[in-house]
């Protein structure tokens, strides 16, 4: 993609206004925020780093290998502070991983939630390498008493209602907290890290949205009671229609089964004749066992569920990339719609419940074409 350009969310608000912060597509600048992914440049099992989408809720903090530290305390016998000598010291191990923001695909969710107005492009999918969060706390002794595990990130700001700074923090249970796939990562990609993307050190949790994945990671704290913070029980809960304010929310956690069309793109117009529709699906519970896809008229005629051509990803938690072969012999306007299903029995829904935040979108994905008897293929 050549350049990157400005999209601005919810004409009425300012970039200040973390719940409609702008858009970028491509690689990010240097104050990016909220980058997405091209739908198109999805078609590799791991996406260029700088092609990968970035979300970020407040600047980019300043961090060397030399000044960073990371705490481990809380529930723990021997607490303890890592340099970042001390962790490349450590085991590391290689894992590919789809990362998918929790509000992805956000603006196609009506009426419009609060939140950064995703097109489809907050995920991508990268090559980790980092040393397993389980040994860093069993190490540390972790007490039979821990429920959950709190990450903090060096990264503060502010957010609407809420008094003073505030350093972004999540938390995951126990049980993802030990998983062997669980990392404290110090390379993407074969490389470094990049600022954008966490460095020196940040978390990839597969399986569980973004938001848990937390980036330029200073402290990690064993927790025998549940974590609360603006991010855990606001940002990323999902909040339904009706609900009382004093209810319990249920955290975001586990990606709910996703595909999306990576061509042809919207708007596209195509010509009669055979064709070759894209894609790429994922799901954090289990893995894709099948990817239906309908080329149907807009107006009328029906669907016909065609089953796609797999290519799964080169371990459990990367995305499957799929394709279908199709002729469409006659012109006129249609909608491509893909559907995935995991091993779990889980399929994405025409239309997912709707949420305050907008979060965990998987509803099936529609692309507008045109298909016209003549003229080049592939005309914007």
């Amino acid at each position: 993609m050549a350049g990157v350009h400005n999209r601005k969310v919810a004409g009425e608000s300012t970039a200040e206004d973390p719940r409609f912060l702008p858009l970028e597509v491509g690689a990010p600048t240097p104050d990016a925020k909220c980058v997405e992914a091209s739908l198109p440049s999805l078609v590799d099992e791991t996406t260029p780093t700088n092609r990968f989408f970035v979300r970020s809720h407040f600047a980019v903090p300043r961090l060397t290998e030399e000044d960073w530290r990371l705490s481990i305390e809380g529930n723990l016998e021997h607490p303890t502070v890592l340099t970042y000598a001390d962790l490349q010291a450590l085991p590391h191990r290689d894992l590919v991983s789809t990362l998918e923001c929790a509000g992805n695909s956000r603006s196609t969710v009506r009426p419009k939630p609060e939140g950064v107005l995703w097109g489809h492009g907050a995920v991508s999918t990268g090559r980790w390498r980092g040393v397993p969060l389980w040994m860093v706390l069993d190490r540390a002794g972790l007490k039979p008493s821990t429920v959950e595990v709190a990450l903090q990130g060096a990264d503060q700001g502010t957010e609407p209602g809420i008094e003073g700074a505030l350093h972004y923090e999540m938390s995951i249970d126990v049980a993802k907290a030990l998983h062997p796939d669980t990392l404290l990562v110090d390379h993407m990609n074969g490389e470094r890290l990049t600022p954008h993307h966490g460095f020196p050190v940040r978390v990839i949790v597969p399986g569980y949205y973004g938001m848990a994945s937390v980036k330029w990671l200073v402290r990690v704290e064993a927790r025998d009671q549940p974590f609360r913070g603006y991010f855990r029980d606001r940002a990323y809960t999902y909040i339904r229609e009706g609900q009382r304010a004093e209810e319990p929310r249920k955290p975001a956690s586990v990606v709910r089964v996703k595909s999306l069309i990576t061509w042809p793109r919207q708007g596209q117009v195509l010509a009669t004749g055979p064709h070759v529709i894209r894609g790429a699906a994922w799901s954090g519970e289990s893995p894709i066992v099948r990817v239906e896809v309908s080329v149907s008229p807009a107006q009328g005629g029906g669907e016909i569920w065609r089953p796609a051509r797999l290519r799964p990803g080169s371990t459990r938690h990367a995305w499957t990339h799929w394709e279908l072969m199709c002729e469409i012999p006659e012109s006129g306007f249609y909608i491509i719609r893909a559907r995935a299903t995991d091993e779990n029995g889980n399929c994405q829904p025409v239309e997912a419940e709707w949420n305050f935040r907008g979060l965990g979108n998987n509803s099936i994905h529609c692309v507008p074409v045109e298909v016209r008897a003549s003229g080049p293929p592939d005309i914007e």
